[in-house]
């Protein structure tokens, strides 16, 4: 009998992981669907990374790349969320509302800032050096 109750605890917990990643990809999609912006990291991100394979980045530089993009991607879709949860909330012009949103936008065009500084430490001098051999 206490082989059965593990096999359905089992089953449970493969259920419950199964419906984690199935709600988390419908939350992806939603979120690209909804937000324009993360179409726009999107395609900034396929480029940092043909442009990282053509410069031959360390495998300490993609990771510093992967964890930037990791980063900026989750912290938009936080500031997606925030911003939707407010708007639940707040059925008329808010100035409380207004100033929570404004300070999510904030938040997430630093993120962004900082990201393209990132991405200009780790690309510019692998960027000069592909550049450099390829005249030599």
């Amino acid at each position: 009998m206490a082989r059965r109750n593990d096999i359905k605890k089992r089953t449970k917990v493969g259920t419950r992981v199964k419906n984690k990643f199935a709600n988390a990809a419908r939350g992806i999609f939603t979120a690209f669907r909804e937000e324009s912006t993360l179409i726009v990291y999107l395609i900034i991100v396929i480029f940092a990374i043909g442009l990282g394979i053509w410069v031959g980045l360390t495998p300490t530089q993609w990771s510093i790349v992967m964890l930037t993009i990791g980063v900026l991607t989750g912290f938009e879709f936080v500031n997606t969320s925030i911003e939707n949860f407010v708007d639940l909330l707040s059925f008329e012009y808010n100035i409380q509302a207004k100033k929570i949103k404004d300070i999510c936008a904030a938040a997430s065009i630093i993120n962004a800032l900082l990201s393209v500084v990132i991405g200009f430490l780790i690309y510019l001098p692998a960027l000069i050096t592909t550049i450099e051999n390829l005249f030599k």
